[in-house]
């Protein structure tokens, strides 16, 4: 569902052409438009208007013509593709919906949100709140005031998109997933998320917030954000930064740390093919960790699954290694956190 474009691919264009041309002899440009602009779909009321008889509509449906949503048809028969599932969604939900949360998210290219095959739609308060097949409707209060409109679409804003996302998916770790994809790949400032959710309600924040706060410290996955939770948990740590920027005292740019211990020269690194989504190269992952040991850093790995297993285990084994390097000379690197960079 990511981009959307108005004109439709050949085969169907000639299939709604021929749809079109086979219904009325004289050819009607009014009608001829609307399915062209909403690849194949109209309302009944819309059909009604551009000329389409009351008779000749029923007589369509369930020939060539079918019924894919309440009050919307399609003048072909057939599955739709995404697309057009979304018009079919917005022509449902009426010229005032918005079509939000993790749709989309999805629609705006955010991976994470593309768990669904529901589709939201939000509509004003003073409208009715409804829901059909995979298409739910609901109602709000606050109107996105920044929608993208795309042909017949109307998309939410991209950072109301991620918040509702975030805030309407189970649990933290799917909320994470969302923002922190969101942020990492540019696709939302966390300035911008940040904002956004202050604006809205309270219901179902808490898991929002704290996906805000992880993207803001600077991780880049899920298990980064876990591995900053279960080390602050304790009491011998002091802060710990996320993908901090490191050089060596001769200029040259090192690997960037999952986390890092400042005082100490420590670096902890979740090795995880799935969630690091600047390094696609596992190679050059795992050849990170022997350049910061050519430069005298200690690096300790983890895995995502280690985390989750036993997150107090990880923790210890992470002060053990703390305490044991205050004894020693800190590596001679530069280090820089991630907010200041």
């Amino acid at each position: 569902m990511r981009g959307f474009s108005t004109d439709l691919p050949g085969a169907k264009l000639l299939r709604a052409a021929c749809c079109t041309v086979s219904l009325m002899q004289n050819d009607e440009p009014e009608l001829t438009e609307l399915l062209s602009r909403q690849q194949g779909l109209a309302t009944r009321s819309q059909l009604l208007t551009v000329g389409v008889t009351p008779a000749s509509l029923r007589w369509r449906l369930g020939r060539n013509w079918c019924a894919v949503l309440p009050g919307v048809v399609a003048v072909f028969t057939g599955r739709l593709d995404p697309q057009q599932r979304l018009i079919a969604a917005q022509l449902y939900a009426g010229p005032s919906g918005v079509i939000s949360s993790w749709t989309a998210a999805g629609w705006h290219g955010i991976e994470a949100a593309r768990r669904s095959s529901v589709i939201r739609v939000t509509v004003p308060e003073q409208l009715s709140a409804r829901r059909t097949g995979t298409v739910v409707v609901t109602r709000t209060s606050r109107p996105d005031e920044a929608v993208w409109e795309r042909g017949p679409l109307r998309i939410s804003s991209r950072p109301r998109a991620v918040v509702d996302a975030a805030r309407e998916v189970r649990g933290y770790k799917s909320a994470s997933a969302i923002v922190i994809e969101a942020v990492q790949r540019g696709i939302v400032t966390v300035e911008s998320v940040r904002h956004e959710l202050e604006c809205g309600p309270r219901k179902g924040s808490a898991q929002v917030r704290r996906a805000v706060d992880a993207a803001e410290a600077g991780v880049w996955s899920v298990p980064e954000a876990d591995l900053l939770a279960v080390l602050g948990a304790g009491r011998i740590l002091p802060e710990i930064w996320a993908n901090p920027q490191l050089t060596s005292i001769d200029g040259i740019r090192l690997p960037t740390p999952d986390a890092w211990i400042d005082d100490v020269g420590l670096a902890v690194q979740v090795h995880s093919r799935s969630y690091h989504l600047r390094d696609q190269d596992w190679d050059a992952t795992v050849t990170a960790d022997s350049v910061f040991g050519e430069h005298g850093i200690v690096v300790l790995g983890v895995t995502p699954e280690r985390l989750n297993a036993d997150p107090t285990a990880v923790r210890l084994r992470v002060e053990r290694a703390y305490q044991a390097l205050r004894d020693r000379p800190r590596p001679e690197v530069l280090a820089q956190p991630r907010a200041l960079i």
